[in-house]
Protein backbone atom coordinates (compact mmCIF):
# COMPACT_ATOMS: atom_id res chain seq x y z
CA UNK A 1 0.00 0.00 0.00
CA UNK A 2 0.90 3.60 -0.48
CA UNK A 3 1.66 5.59 2.55
CA UNK A 4 -0.87 8.03 0.79
CA UNK A 5 -3.57 5.37 1.14
CA UNK A 6 -2.42 4.44 4.54
CA UNK A 7 -2.45 8.54 5.49
CA UNK A 8 -6.09 8.80 4.08
CA UNK A 9 -7.52 5.71 5.76
CA UNK A 10 -5.95 7.10 9.18
CA UNK A 11 -7.25 10.74 8.23
CA UNK A 12 -10.27 9.41 8.29
CA UNK A 13 -10.56 6.96 11.09
CA UNK A 14 -9.30 9.81 13.36
CA UNK A 15 -12.01 12.29 12.01
CA UNK A 16 -14.84 9.56 12.41
CA UNK A 17 -13.08 8.60 16.34
CA UNK A 18 -13.14 12.43 17.09
CA UNK A 19 -16.52 13.26 15.77
CA UNK A 20 -18.32 9.95 16.96
CA UNK A 21 -20.10 11.77 20.38
CA UNK A 22 -20.68 14.93 17.76
CA UNK A 23 -24.53 14.48 16.21
CA UNK A 24 -26.55 16.91 14.41
CA UNK A 25 -30.00 16.82 12.61
CA UNK A 26 -30.07 17.03 9.39
CA UNK A 27 -32.89 18.90 8.27
CA UNK A 28 -33.72 18.25 4.21
CA UNK A 29 -35.92 20.52 2.36
CA UNK A 30 -36.85 24.09 2.69
CA UNK A 31 -35.38 25.69 6.16
CA UNK A 32 -38.59 27.48 7.48
CA UNK A 33 -36.71 31.01 9.11
CA UNK A 34 -38.92 31.05 12.44
CA UNK A 35 -37.62 29.04 15.76
CA UNK A 36 -39.70 28.73 18.81
CA UNK A 37 -38.48 28.19 22.09
CA UNK A 38 -40.74 25.51 24.59
CA UNK A 39 -40.44 26.36 28.37
CA UNK A 40 -41.69 22.72 29.65
CA UNK A 41 -43.79 21.85 31.96
CA UNK A 42 -42.12 20.10 34.97
CA UNK A 43 -44.12 16.75 33.82
CA UNK A 44 -43.15 17.13 30.28
CA UNK A 45 -39.32 17.86 31.36
CA UNK A 46 -39.89 14.66 33.11
CA UNK A 47 -40.40 12.87 30.39
CA UNK A 48 -37.89 13.73 28.16
CA UNK A 49 -35.68 13.06 30.46
CA UNK A 50 -37.03 9.42 31.00
CA UNK A 51 -37.15 8.71 27.04
CA UNK A 52 -33.00 9.78 27.17
CA UNK A 53 -32.18 7.74 29.97
CA UNK A 54 -33.68 4.47 28.44
CA UNK A 55 -31.34 2.10 27.64
CA UNK A 56 -33.63 0.04 25.42
CA UNK A 57 -35.20 2.99 23.33
CA UNK A 58 -36.20 1.99 19.65
CA UNK A 59 -36.54 3.68 16.57
CA UNK A 60 -40.51 4.22 16.89
CA UNK A 61 -42.57 4.28 13.51
CA UNK A 62 -45.95 5.76 13.33
CA UNK A 63 -45.82 8.43 16.38
CA UNK A 64 -48.51 10.82 16.46
CA UNK A 65 -47.64 14.31 14.82
CA UNK A 66 -45.92 15.98 16.89
CA UNK A 67 -44.20 13.41 19.44
CA UNK A 68 -41.29 14.47 20.27
CA UNK A 69 -38.25 11.38 19.67
CA UNK A 70 -35.00 11.76 21.72
CA UNK A 71 -32.03 11.79 18.38
CA UNK A 72 -29.58 11.82 20.77
CA UNK A 73 -27.27 9.20 21.63
CA UNK A 74 -27.88 7.34 24.89
CA UNK A 75 -24.36 6.73 26.23
CA UNK A 76 -24.45 10.66 25.78
CA UNK A 77 -28.18 11.81 26.60
CA UNK A 78 -28.06 9.68 30.25
CA UNK A 79 -25.10 12.58 32.04
CA UNK A 80 -27.59 15.21 31.50
CA UNK A 81 -30.49 16.47 33.75
CA UNK A 82 -33.71 17.03 32.89
CA UNK A 83 -34.63 19.96 30.32
CA UNK A 84 -36.39 22.89 31.19
CA UNK A 85 -36.25 24.27 27.43
CA UNK A 86 -35.96 23.47 23.81
CA UNK A 87 -35.65 25.24 20.84
CA UNK A 88 -37.63 24.16 17.22
CA UNK A 89 -36.89 24.83 14.19
CA UNK A 90 -38.40 23.08 10.74
CA UNK A 91 -38.34 22.28 7.20
CA UNK A 92 -40.58 21.46 4.16
CA UNK A 93 -39.43 18.78 2.42
CA UNK A 94 -40.93 16.01 -0.25
CA UNK A 95 -41.43 12.57 1.26
CA UNK A 96 -40.86 10.22 -1.35
CA UNK A 97 -42.98 7.51 0.50
CA UNK A 98 -45.68 9.55 1.15
CA UNK A 99 -45.37 11.58 -2.22
CA UNK A 100 -46.29 14.72 -0.72
CA UNK A 101 -44.86 17.99 1.02
CA UNK A 102 -44.19 17.19 4.78
CA UNK A 103 -43.19 19.26 7.77
CA UNK A 104 -39.91 18.08 10.32
CA UNK A 105 -39.54 19.73 13.11
CA UNK A 106 -36.02 19.38 15.02
CA UNK A 107 -35.65 20.79 18.83
CA UNK A 108 -32.41 21.26 20.65
CA UNK A 109 -32.85 21.57 24.49
CA UNK A 110 -31.13 23.42 26.94
CA UNK A 111 -28.79 20.46 27.66
CA UNK A 112 -27.54 20.39 24.13
CA UNK A 113 -29.71 17.02 23.10
CA UNK A 114 -31.76 16.86 20.33
CA UNK A 115 -35.21 15.57 19.21
CA UNK A 116 -37.69 15.60 16.10
CA UNK A 117 -40.83 15.12 14.82
CA UNK A 118 -43.14 15.14 11.69
CA UNK A 119 -46.23 16.81 10.20
CA UNK A 120 -46.70 18.94 13.41
CA UNK A 121 -45.29 21.43 15.36
CA UNK A 122 -44.63 20.15 19.45
CA UNK A 123 -48.09 20.92 21.11
CA UNK A 124 -48.12 23.87 22.97
CA UNK A 125 -49.75 22.15 26.06
CA UNK A 126 -45.68 20.85 26.84
CA UNK A 127 -44.70 24.32 27.76
CA UNK A 128 -45.50 26.53 30.35
CA UNK A 129 -44.73 29.29 27.89
CA UNK A 130 -43.82 29.18 24.09
CA UNK A 131 -42.10 32.57 22.64
CA UNK A 132 -40.28 33.27 19.08
CA UNK A 133 -36.81 33.48 19.05
CA UNK A 134 -36.06 37.44 18.93
CA UNK A 135 -38.90 38.08 21.13
CA UNK A 136 -37.58 39.84 24.38
CA UNK A 137 -36.96 37.14 27.47
CA UNK A 138 -36.72 34.53 24.48
CA UNK A 139 -33.74 32.00 24.95
CA UNK A 140 -32.30 30.20 21.84
CA UNK A 141 -30.86 27.11 22.56
CA UNK A 142 -30.20 26.14 18.86
CA UNK A 143 -28.55 29.05 16.78
CA UNK A 144 -27.99 29.59 12.73
CA UNK A 145 -25.21 30.80 11.44
CA UNK A 146 -27.24 33.81 10.19
CA UNK A 147 -28.07 34.80 13.61
CA UNK A 148 -24.86 37.12 13.42
CA UNK A 149 -24.81 37.71 10.00
CA UNK A 150 -25.29 41.89 9.09
CA UNK A 151 -25.36 41.31 5.15
CA UNK A 152 -23.26 41.46 2.46
CA UNK A 153 -19.86 42.97 3.18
Amino acid sequence: MSSRFVFSIMTLLMTLISTSSAQAITLRGEIQPDRYTYYLTDQYAQKLWAMNRDRNRTIRFNLPPGELVAQTDVSFAYQHPAPTAITCISSIYYNQGARANWLKVACIDNNGLEYSTHQKWPDTSIAKRVCKVGEASCDAFLTMSSDNWSGPQ
